[in-house]
């Protein structure tokens, strides 16, 4: 779909074939709140970023459209290419609580700062790891607002092409909550139901897009933990963890 297909099935689905009502600006800017939500919920356009460590700084920004990272590498000293992983300020805490007085040197971690749209390299790079585009970001980023009647959703690319319907559905399900009576409300419901347990249209577009592509974050949860009460105790002393004592 282009944007004028857009403008098109949503008038038809709205009984408002010429866009009279619902004027093609308002299909318009629901459309680019549309493809922004979708584009959140899945990840599935991911665009790679290339970004240059700089030695002794811990900061490195980002483009202004990201919303999220995916996944990142980073390149050796050497030209050799690993996986770099992502983790969040509180498990470095847990696990390494010394991490901020680490020396420079190979970063091992980095952490997104969303605010601010950085990520941040833990430990900070020392010269031998400040390498010319040595970091790559799969980001999933805003898609470009749709503006002219030929501009394609999702930046154009090409494995979004079925599901376009998507963003219609979600129009057209806030067109007719303008309404307000229980029967557009009940339009609106069956094509946005706002429940993945219950899914109008729109839920199930999402649901075979995730489905279809790779959703996984960079920086997976996990659960944190530490022995307590009699597992804890010295290394010659019996405990529930080490039953059997060391004799010398």
């Amino acid at each position: 779909m282009i944007l004028s297909d857009i403008w098109a099935e949503a008038g038809r689905l709205l009984n408002d074939p010429f866009n009279t009502r619902w004027t093609t600006d308002v299909i318009t800017a629901r459309a680019n709140f549309a493809q922004t939500e979708i584009q959140g919920l899945t990840n599935a356009v991911k665009t790679p970023e290339t970004l240059t460590p700089v030695a002794g700084v811990r900061t490195i920004s980002l483009n202004a459209g990201t919303m999220d990272i995916v996944r990142a590498t980073k390149t050796l000293f050497n030209g050799a290419i690993r996986p770099f992983n992502g983790i969040n300020v509180q498990e470095l805490d847990f696990r390494y609580p010394d991490w901020q007085q680490w020396e420079n040197g190979e970063p091992q971690f980095w952490y997104y700062d969303a605010t601010n749209q950085q990520i941040n390299l833990v430990p900070k790079p020392d010269a031998t790891n400040a390498i010319t585009n040595g970091i790559t970001a799969w980001e999933s980023r805003k898609p470009a607002a749709l503006v002219n009647s030929t501009d394609v959703p999702f930046d154009s690319n090409n494995q979004m092409i079925p599901y376009h319907i998507a963003i219609v559905y979600w129009v057209v399900a806030e067109c007719w909550m303008d309404d307000g009576t229980p029967e557009a409300l009940g339009k609106s419901k069956f094509f946005k139901s706002g429940q993945m347990l219950k899914p109008g249209q729109y839920e199930m577009e999402i649901g075979r897009i995730m489905s279809e592509f790779d959703i996984a974050e960079a920086i997976p949860e996990q659960i944190l933990w530490q022995p307590e009460g009699g597992r804890n105790g010295a290394w010659w002393v019996p405990s529930k963890g080490n039953p059997l004592p060391w004799w010398p």
